[in-house]
């Protein structure tokens, strides 16, 4: 649409249409701690405006600006933006972030912006730890003792939790009256937490679940006979 303005008694119409698009949607990116992560911003219609991207602070609960341009405000050296055209409207501003750490996860914003209007989009960053559960899967004779090894890498954390879902219902297993134990280990930058089913019964069969956070793993246990 237009919009018309008067000044010095002359009349100036302005196509809003020619401000500057973000052609990338909003979106969820995962990746892996100490992982490169890309933040892709593609722009067209950029003409003599600047692309910024800011990060959400919780502390201020606002954005606050990481780069204007090519220009980059932390002294947090893994941060730098790298920019190319493909043509002379149409181009990418991306946030590069190296060995990524769980402080970096969080809302990201690439905006565009003037005094009459602007644009923006949000990557919502989450940064997943290496996590394993050993065995996954288990077939067990009535009375045979189960292990089950969750571990976490990079994280010395004793945070994990477990919890047992069985014909579609879930449980805190601490609700059942058998031989649960609960070992933790923090050595060669592993953190392992060891559920122990002592003469696990065909009640124990389902599925059990070790979570840190938001993240989680299961195992399917299976106790019967002739297995």
């Amino acid at each position: 649409f237009l919009l018309t303005f008067i000044i010095h008694g002359l009349t100036t119409a302005v196509n809003t249409n020619d401000f500057a698009r973000i052609l990338t949607r909003t979106h969820n990116q995962t990746l892996n701690l100490s992982d490169s992560a890309i933040l892709t911003c593609h722009v067209t219609n950029l003409g003599n405006h600047h692309v910024t991207w800011l990060k959400y602070d919780r502390n201020t609960s606002t954005f606050l600006p990481l780069t204007v341009g090519e220009q980059v405000f932390l002294a947090d050296k893994r941060y730098s933006v790298s920019y190319y055209s493909v043509s002379p409207d149409n181009s990418y501003w991306n946030l590069e972030i190296y060995n990524i750490q769980l402080s970096d996860e969080g809302i990201y914003e690439c905006k565009i912006s003037n005094r009459r209007q602007s644009v923006a989009i949000k990557i919502h960053l989450h940064v997943q730890i290496p996590m394993t559960i050993e065995p996954s899967r288990l077939y067990v004779e009535p009375g045979s003792n189960v292990e089950l090894d969750c571990m976490i890498y990079n994280v010395n954390t004793s945070s994990i939790t477990w919890h047992f879902s069985s014909y579609n219902y879930t449980y805190d297993y601490h609700h059942y009256d058998y031989d649960i134990h609960e070992k933790y280990q923090h050595e060669k930058n592993i953190s392992k937490s060891q559920l122990i089913i002592r003469h696990a019964q065909p009640y124990h069969s389902g599925l059990w679940t070790c979570t840190y956070k938001r993240q989680k793993r299961s195992a399917r246990i299976v106790v019967g006979k002739g297995l």
